[in-house]
């Protein structure tokens, strides 16, 4: 996925239209002694949780999640700071005060973040840093500075033919993984990787293979589906290559069951016009991909990026790094593709509401403003929510997989 350029004048991210306003950028190695706190009580089955792009100041993290009500993101991305050091955006550093105290904030509330190694541009750490052990020192600094339970590697390009810094990686994580565990900690390992609509290419199978001989255990193989090159259908083609994808997790985990290989798949597309631009993700595609997650048990559904989750204001060059280039209302992509949104009836809402969020001050972030909202769903003991409307009145069972609320707007909306 595309790292955009960090100007102040291309920074009109999602929360503006929400009626928030940003400050430009933060640049520089902003070092501070702050720290995150503690993760909170972890990630569900199913979950959401899309790229912010970290060339913006910390407060887009606590201003994307008002804006879509959503509770996971993946920071993107941690890249070489010129050297063997993380940073993100290779810019500002991991102890960074904004985003410290962006990351307290979500996790106050409930949620969490997954930092994202890599990236369609910068340097990924391993093809900086000379040896295993300087590679696990540097990818340690994160994940304490942060402290992570989930780690992402966006490897792309001509990073994934890469046998060294393949092979450095995988070792790095395999140490990393027992360490953490010897101490009590788990470390997920997620691998996101570029992919055709029939699947990985034979460079990334060989970079899975290499993970599980070294001994790393990953939890989610993710899929950019984006920037095929031909014009094709991207709903449609999301999902072709997660069919694929299945088939090659089953000879690399033999030893796994059907439904534990779609647990362990993420979905990534480029909402709007992709970098391919006669490519366009629709909102409608996004229907179609949430309700194949959600029948699958999809691990994660993810997006780039929620700084293009917007219509373009403007005419703009496109693709753009701060609007989708297609028709839709701010934060569409983010609702749609949110797993507690995920419903039999993709248009139904009870009567006079707006909009699901995960709590009801989320609820603030929608727009036209919400009068206040109720608890209306709690997980059952299948995993499913039994539903019990407080805006319209009934119920329904569908898969939250969390408490949620909607929120109430004004009477015949």
């Amino acid at each position: 996925m595309r790292r955009p350029p960090r100007l102040a004048s291309v920074l009109v991210p999602l929360a503006l239209t929400a009626g928030i306003v940003l400050s430009t950028p933060v640049s520089g190695h902003a070092a501070s002694g702050y720290a995150a706190t503690p993760p909170g009580p972890g990630f569900p089955p199913r979950y959401t949780a899309p790229y912010i792009e970290t060339w913006q100041p910390g407060k887009s993290l606590t201003e994307a999640q008002r804006a879509t009500g959503l509770k996971y993101f993946t920071l993107a991305f941690v890249i070489s700071d010129g050297g063997c050091n993380g940073a993100l955006d290779g810019t500002t550093a991991v102890t960074d005060e904004g985003w410290q105290s962006a990351v307290n904030r979500l996790r106050a509330g409930g949620g969490d973040v997954i930092a994202s190694f890599g990236g369609g541009a910068g340097t990924e750490l391993a093809l900086v840093c000379e040896s295993v052990d300087s590679l696990k020192a540097a990818y340690r600094r994160v994940i304490d500075a942060l402290n992570l339970t989930r780690v992402d590697f966006d490897i792309e390009g001509a990073a994934v033919s890469d046998s060294a810094s393949v092979e450095r990686r995988n070792r790095a994580l395999a140490e990393l993984q027992r360490e953490y565990a010897a101490r009590g900690r788990t470390l997920n390992v997620h691998y996101t990787l570029p992919v055709n609509p029939d699947g990985l290419s034979p460079e990334s199978v060989l970079l899975l293979q290499n993970a599980k001989k070294l001994g790393v255990t990953i939890s989610v193989v993710n899929i950019m589906t984006m920037d095929y090159g031909p014009d094709l259908n991207m709903g449609r083609m999301a999902i072709s290559a997660a069919d694929g994808l299945l088939k090659q997790m089953a000879k690399i985990w033999p030893e796994k069951s059907t439904t534990e290989l779609w647990g362990m798949q993420g979905n990534t597309p480029m909402v709007g016009v992709n970098d391919a631009t006669n490519e366009i993700f629709s909102t409608e595609d996004a229907r179609m991909l949430a309700r194949f997650a959600n029948d699958k048990g999809i691990q994660l559904l993810a997006f780039w990026s929620v700084g293009r989750d917007q219509a373009c204001l403007t005419e703009a060059e496109l693709p753009a790094n701060t609007c989708s280039g297609t028709s839709q209302q701010p934060a569409d992509f983010a609702h749609l593709l949110s797993r507690p949104r995920l419903r039999p009836a993709p248009d139904w809402r009870p009567p006079h509401c707006i909009g699901l969020s995960s709590s009801h001050t989320a609820c603030a972030g929608l727009l036209p403003p919400p009068v206040g909202g109720g608890m209306v769903a709690s997980p059952g003991q299948d995993g499913r929510a039994l539903w019990g409307g407080r805006c319209g009145s009934g119920w329904n069972r569908s898969a939250w997989s969390q408490p949620m609320v909607w929120c109430r707007g004004p009477v015949g909306r």
